[in-house]
């Protein structure tokens, strides 16, 4: 899952087992109902690495894709799967903010401002209050999105996905990454 810069639109890629695209969903938003995704790295015509808003997961943990008939939303439902091993709260000293309302989060562009070397920069976490007013930042960690509903929100070039506080269990975050888990269904 992506979005086309170009076409200013979302995209859902299917790809078959040697990584051939064999189509592609194109909407103007997109809705993810649970599943499990993590940031996706790809090249462009230059072989230079680009991150953005761009996730992978795996054709057997979709249940269906549904596509409003006028191109406006893309649904994605996730298949049911259960956690394997232990979660851990996060660390003593960690500064998630845990009084906010929503979240949204993202992946960098290449921007040789923010790169760290001559790498790509990763991905960020932004946290926002119930007025909307961002109250935190998380910057350049890989993020892992474990069973959190989310949905496309912005406009090139300040897209983003959202999560609501609510749909949130726990937030994990290391010195490399930041683990979103959902809560679990009743």
């Amino acid at each position: 899952m992506g979005f086309d810069t170009e076409k200013k639109l979302w995209f859902v890629q299917l790809s078959n087992e040697v990584n051939q695209n064999v189509g592609t969903y194109m909407a103007k938003s997109v809705i993810l109902k649970r599943g499990n995704a993590v940031q996706y790295e790809w090249k462009d015509s230059q072989g230079r690495a680009f991150w953005h808003v761009r996730e992978r997961f795996f054709a057997d943990q979709v249940e269906n894709i549904g596509v409003d008939p006028t191109g406006a939303s893309l649904t994605i439902y996730f298949k049911e799967e259960e956690a394997t091993g232990p979660t851990h709260e996060n660390p003593p000293g960690q500064q998630v903010p845990f009084e906010f309302h929503h979240l949204h989060y993202a992946f960098h562009l290449s921007n040789k401002e923010i790169a760290i070397g001559n790498k790509a920069p990763f991905g960020f976490v932004e946290f926002y209050d119930i007025s909307g007013k961002l109250v935190y930042v998380i910057n350049n960690r890989w993020i892992i999105i474990e069973g959190v509903d989310r949905k496309s929100v912005g406009t090139y070039p300040t897209i983003r996905l959202r999560i609501e506080r609510g749909d949130v269990e726990r937030i994990i975050t290391t010195q490399t990454a930041v683990i979103i888990q959902g809560k679990k269904k009743a």
